[in-house]
Order: structure tokens, then C-alpha cells, then sequence
């Protein structure tokens, strides 16, 4: 079997070897190509040299290569991973600050920073996945590329390619979390889990067949490595009756989280500088153990949530991952060919949504709102539409008013040079 890593030169994909190390014979895993562009080549040769230093003797019969080239590293590949970063740290940066001038939350997944994120991810999406259909059109892509499932929606629903999986490290932190404050495996915890990526929601928690929800709801806030020093209050978390994912805080606490991250250094150069002392580490000759100050980079287990899942599409076990697949009516009085994260695993001998009943209408209602801001989104690009931009950015909650959204979108494409809004 081998496996493709595209965007091979991140500073996450140490761990993400590891966590493919851990599954290689599982798999019969054979070989790992790691692939990046131009401008990360001095990265992708560090990483290369570090991840070949990290495989023990029993791995010595698992090819590791690195190269430019997108069409070596797909061809006879069983499984791609889309881990790249349009725009790299700067685009990210560009992404957290130029909404704040405009006295809007900046953030890279969310809101106008999503919106611009998106819009430089669309076109590399495309691309690569008509040369996936060409020359590996049997390969399963797992999608880490943020916004992850805004990205999905596109490729599922819009390219029409359907080996395409959306995945998110949250609720494997949530799963592990929950084990760790309440005892027992992650395996122990099923969850009616339902939403958009990075806009989800708990309603039940079950232990070992035990409905915990209530304690868990008195008891646990999950807090992101981007999100620090933040929690919802209790009464809100009383009012609502839902565990929410933390990135709920920018759509129901916006005025406190614009101050916090106003008066906070940008996460994007926050994690230049984690970057950059990551780096020094892997380009030591002798190093090969994973440097403690990755935990600070953010995106933590995400290696296990994408090596779990590739076993479970590998061996057909039974076990469930929260991924973003279409709904498939997993959440009744949802759309089934919304693009949601939501339990899945093999049933009837395919990958599918798992059945959980009827969801509330207080996440509902924010599921559909954003449903359809990132189908505006999708279309602003498809149809190079100025105007479907616009309607996206004013229908999102966290984005600009009438007054602001032409200088916005403006700043946003030229910073961004997305030309085909031009």
C-alpha cells in the first residue's frame, strides 16, 4: 500500500508519520511519498531526513520519499492526504488581520478569514483533484486542508468526486478528553455529534451505554491550543443544553473574543515562531524523537484521527470516526446531501453516516445559515462571481454590513490575488 502526504513539508508531519508508523502493518504499508511545491523544498528535505531518522528497524522495509513532483506522488497511491496550506503562514496571517480592521473577528477557519481561505483553496482543490481522477481516480483523499469541511462540501458536492474525506482533530481531542476526566477508553464514548466542521454540537453523551450528558455538560469545556483562557458561562451552557464546539465562542461571545484576539499577537506569527525553533530541532543530525514543542502547534492527534481512520477504511473494522461526509440522513431534518461532521463507519459494507434521529433546531438553525455561506462561496468562485461573494460575506454571521463589504472583499482579493474575482 502507499500512501501520498500532500503537503509533506508541514511541521505536523512528523507526528503524522509516527501515526502511520504505528498502523504500517495493519495496512501492509509500504510506501510514503511526501510532496510539497517549490517553495517549502528546503522543508520537505528537512522533514524527510527527521521522519527517516524517526523509522525504528522494524520499519526498515517502509519506503519513505519526497519529491516536487504532485503526479509521482499520487500514482498507484491507495490514500492521499491533503495537509497543505494555501498562502502558507502569511496567507493565515493576512486571514486574522485584515478583518480586525473592519472591527471583525480574524480567524483562519471562520468567518471572513474562512471566506478567504477558501477562496485561495479552491482553485489548488480543483486542480489536483482532475489529476487524481486521471491518474489515481480509485485513491481516497483525507482532507486536513482547512477549512476542512467547507472544503469537503466543494469536492463532495460540487467536483463531484466522492473518495474525498473531510476530517478534524477536535472531536478526537473531544473523545480523548472525555476519557480523561471521566474515565475509561475513547472507545467507551458514543456521541449524538452533529454540525459543520468547527461549528458542531453534543446533545448526548453516552459512557458504556450510560447517559452521562448532564454531568458532562456540568463538568467539561474542551479548550483549543487557539482558543486559550476562553470558556462559555455556565448559564449560557444551561440555557443552550448542548456541548459546543469552542469555536462557538466567535459566533455567541463575538465582542469578547474580537477584544481578546485585538489585543493578542496574530496566532499565524505565534506559530511562525513555534515553527521556526520546530525546525532547528528536526534539522539536527542526531534528533529523532518528536520535540515536546509540537503540542504547541496546534492541531494535536490529528496523526491519530487520520491513521485510525485509514485502518478502519483499510480492515473494515467497526469502529465509528467523526468525520465530515454528507449527511446522508444521519440528522434527519437535515439535507442529506449536506456535507456535515457526524459519526460514520462501515455499514452494509460501505463507509456511510451513522442514523442519530432529528437534531434540535437551535444547531440546526446554524448549520443551515453557514450550509449556505459556503455555498455562496463555492459559487463566487465557480461562476467568478463578485456579486455571490458579496451575498456570502452578508449572510455570514460574523462578517462585515452593507457599508463595509465592497472595501472588504476588495482588500481580501488583491492581498490575496485571487484573480479570477478580479
Amino acid at each position: 500500500m502507499k500512501i501520498a502526504v500532500i503537503g509533506g513539508g508541514s511541521s505536523y508531519t512528523p507526528e503524522l508519520m509516527k501515526g502511520l508508523f504505528d498502523i504500517s502493518d495493519s495496512i501492509e504499508l509500504e510506501e510514503v511519498y511526501l510532496h510539497d511545491i517549490e517553495k517549502s523544498r528546503k522543508r520537505l528535505d528537512i522533514i524527510s531526513r527527521f521522519v527517516k531518522r524517526m523509522r525504528d528497524d522494524t520499519l526498515k522495509n517502509l519506503t519513505i520519499k519526497s519529491g516536487l513532483s504532485f503526479e509521482a506522488a499520487i500514482k498507484d497511491s491507495d490514500f492521499i492526504i491533503f495537509q497543505f496550506r494555501p498562502g502558507m503562514l502569511q496567507g493565515r496571517l493576512k486571514d486574522e488581520t485584515i478583518p480586525l480592521k473592519y472591527g471583525l473577528i480574524g480567524q483562519e477557519t471562520t468567518g471572513v478569514g474562512g471566506f478567504a481561505a477558501a477562496l485561495r483553496a479552491f482553485p489548488v482543490i480543483e486542480g489536483y483533484i482532475n489529476k487524481i481522477r486521471k491518474i489515481s481516480p480509485d485513491a481516497t483523499v483525507v482532507n486536513f486542508t482547512n477549512p476542512s469541511g467547507h472544503i469537503t462540501e466543494f469536492a463532495r458536492n460540487y467536483l463531484g468526486f466522492e473518495n474525498f474525506i473531510g476530517l478534524c482533530n477536535v472531536p478526537i481531542n473531544l473523545l480523548n478528553e472525555l476519557s480523561e476526566k471521566f474515565g475509561d477508553t475513547p472507545d467507551c464514548y458514543t456521541l449524538k455529534y452533529y454540525g459543520l466542521n468547527h461549528l458542531s454540537f453534543i446533545e448526548k453523551v453516552l459512557k458504556n451505554n450510560t447517559n452521562i450528558t448532564e454531568i458532562v455538560l456540568k463538568q467539561y469545556f474542551q479548550e483549543m491550543a487557539n482558543i486559550k483562557g476562553a470558556s462559555f458561562p455556565s448559564w449560557l451552557v444551561d440555557a443552550i443544553d448542548l456541548l459546543m464546539n469552542p469555536y462557538m465562542q466567535y459566533y455567541l461571545m463575538t465582542e469578547t473574543m474580537y477584544k481578546k484576539i485585538k489585543n493578542e499577537v496574530p496566532r499565524a506569527k505565534q506559530v511562525m515562531k513555534i515553527e521556526k525553533e520546530l525546525f532547528k530541532e528536526y534539522k539536527k543530525a542526531n534528533s529523532s524523537q518528536l520535540p515536546g514543542l509540537l503540542s504547541q502547534r496546534g492541531g494535536s492527534r490529528y496523526s491519530q484521527a487520520a491513521a485510525y481512520l485509514i485502518k478502519t477504511l483499510v480492515i473494515k473494522d467497526d469502529k465509528t470516526h467523526i468525520v465530515n461526509i454528507p449527511n446522508n440522513c444521519s440528522i434527519k431534518n437535515l439535507p442529506s446531501d449536506y456535507i456535515m461532521e457526524v459519526p460514520a463507519k462501515f455499514q452494509n459494507g460501505k463507509f456511510a453516516s451513522v442514523s442519530q434521529g432529528k437534531g434540535r433546531d437551535f444547531p440546526l438553525s446554524w448549520v443551515t445559515n453557514i450550509k449556505h455561506f459556503e455555498r455562496l462561496t463555492i459559487n463566487a468562485y465557480l461562476q467568478q462571481s463578485k456579486n455571490h461573494a458579496i451575498q456570502a460575506l452578508l449572510i455570514h454571521p460574523l462578517g462585515p454590513l452593507a457599508e463595509n463589504v465592497s472595501n472588504l472583499l476588495n482588500e481580501i482579493i488583491r492581498d490575496n490575488q485571487i484573480d479570477f474575482l478580479q
